[in-house]
């Protein structure tokens, strides 16, 4: 009994394995056919294009995959006595980049995938006896798409018209032919045309190096300004390039070795000149960058050190910015407006006002003194001119009592103190206490700016740029300060 029962457990265990077994096996068979028949959608034939591809690959033609078609970028076989057509396969190369097949003895018709290529940017077939340029193809030529594209010396003709070929634009007539250089009238306008019957456009140089350009619309230029790559040009009358400082219809210009023409400031044998935005020669008073520059009338050239300018001396830093408000000795004085004046005598119309206004010219003194202003007015930044000034003034030993708050008052206290008022602003000198229209404000007179404005001290920084030394409209209303009427000065 128990003999029997060990043969039937054999049989049963001898079963099991033959029947599990094709199930394994066909379980791999499946999966080894599904990566086969993956890697074949296309069936890959030995020809001349996949032995190219096999011999880069260094494989047989009876291996290549799909995948390996998609690895190749470049197939040049120029001048290769293939004498075949294309084959399908050409399909497959999708990452095709350069394709050159020029004198190939190529035959029968351009497949009409080989313009699909998504990556392709160099297409030579020319000088063949190919038949038919599928459309698409035929598309990117005239849309200029390919960086290269030569498809002519083929059997087929191409339709008269534009076309990107081999490089440069060309026209070709209705016999496909194009034309002999010289000019050419299309479509109403004239062309100017190269020996190889490509369109003269783009940079040329003649025997003797000058440079020229031609435009497509424009032909060569002469006698004019040309923006090329978002740069300027001039070219003469010849249709030379320029170069260096040229007088262009009365206007100066800088054109650099290259012919670009320059903005901004350029140095200049050792002159430095500015040239506006447009690229003309600036002249006289500029501002360039927050400073203030003189650039000669007559020649453009930036000034720099003692300068007279107008019947007016003007002293100017290294870099050619105008100097302001500097002592450059104990009586040596360039002016806020730039003017250097000499303040030894008669300056101001007494000894008190000429030391009121030079301790103002100093930034520090002008900043404390506004502090100090503030501070009077318990903190309030507002509504503090008369602090402003009589605190000025107590710092030159006049004395003012610091409780003095309105303008009304202030200046009761100014004639109680031996100043005297005037209202002939043509005698107005650095240091005068100046009222205004209604009593609204008070300020110190520092000096004449132009066109009316003076450079005063206040307490207004801060509608003022922050800076407590500014210029000021005198005697006419703004919308934001009202017109002086009256100043006061000391007499002794």
């Amino acid at each position: 009994m128990r003999r029997n029962k060990i043969i039937n457990l054999a049989i049963l265990a001898a079963f099991l394995c033959v029947t599990s077994v094709p199930v394994i096996a066909q379980a791999q068979d499946s999966r080894i056919n599904g990566e086969i028949s993956e890697q074949s959608k296309v069936k890959i034939n030995d020809n001349w294009l996949t032995e190219v591809v096999a011999k880069q690959l260094n494989k047989n033609v009876r291996y290549l995959t799909e995948q390996d078609l998609l690895s190749i970028k470049k197939i040049d076989l120029r001048y290769q006595k293939i004498d075949n057509t294309i084959p399908d396969e050409i399909k497959l190369l999708k990452n095709l980049e350069y394709l050159d097949l020029n004198y190939c003895r190529l035959s029968g018709k351009i497949p009409e995938e080989l313009g699909d290529l998504p990556m392709l940017s160099h297409l030579d077939l020319g000088d063949n006896k190919l038949e038919e340029l599928p459309e698409n193809i035929k598309q990117k030529i005239v849309k200029n798409n390919y960086s290269y594209c030569d498809v002519e010396g083929n059997k087929f003709k191409l339709d008269e018209g534009w076309y990107y070929l081999k490089g440069k634009l060309t026209y070709l007539d209705r016999n496909g032919e194009r034309f002999a250089s010289g000019e050419h009238r299309i479509s109403g306008k004239t062309y100017e045309f190269s020996e190889d019957g490509s369109i003269r456009q783009g940079w040329e140089s003649d025997k003797d190096g000058n440079k020229l350009y031609y435009d497509m619309e424009n032909g060569l230029i002469k006698d004019n300004w040309k923006q090329i790559a978002g740069k300027w040009y001039y070219f003469n009358e010849n249709g030379y390039m320029e170069k260096g400082l040229q007088t262009i219809k009365g206007t100066k210009y800088y054109l650099d070795d290259n012919g670009i023409m320059l903005t901004d400031w350029q140095q200049i044998d050792n002159k430095w000149y500015c040239f506006s935005e447009s690229g003309g020669m600036e002249y006289g008073w500029i501002t360039s960058n927050g400073k203030t520059y003189y650039l000669d009338a007559n020649t453009g050239i930036m000034a720099s050190g003692d300068t007279v300018i107008g019947g007016q001396k003007y002293r100017f830093n290294s870099d050619g910015s105008l100097m302001t408000n500097v002592w450059i000795d104990n009586y040596t004085y360039v002016q806020p407006n730039g003017q250097t004046v000499n303040t030894y005598s008669n300056y101001s119309h007494s000894n008190t006002d000429y030391q009121l206004f030079k301790y103002m010219t100093n930034v520090n003194n002008q900043l404390s003194v506004d502090s100090a202003a503030v501070a009077l007015h318990d903190g309030n930044t507002s509504n503090n001119c008369v602090y402003f000034a009589s605190e000025a003034l107590r710092r030159v030993g006049v004395n003012i009592p610091q409780a003095t708050c309105n303008t009304y008052q202030f200046e009761n206290l100014l004639k109680s103190l031996g100043f005297v008022y005037s209202y002939d602003f043509s005698q107005i000198k650095p240091g005068d206490i100046v009222f205004t229209n209604n009593y609204s404000h008070v300020y110190i007179f520092m000096c004449w700016d132009k066109d009316g404005y003076a450079y005063i001290v206040d307490n207004q920084r801060t509608s003022f740029g922050n800076q407590v030394l500014h210029t000021r409209l005198v005697l006419q209303d703004t919308a934001t300060t009202d017109r002086a009427t009256h100043f006061f000065y000391y007499p002794y």
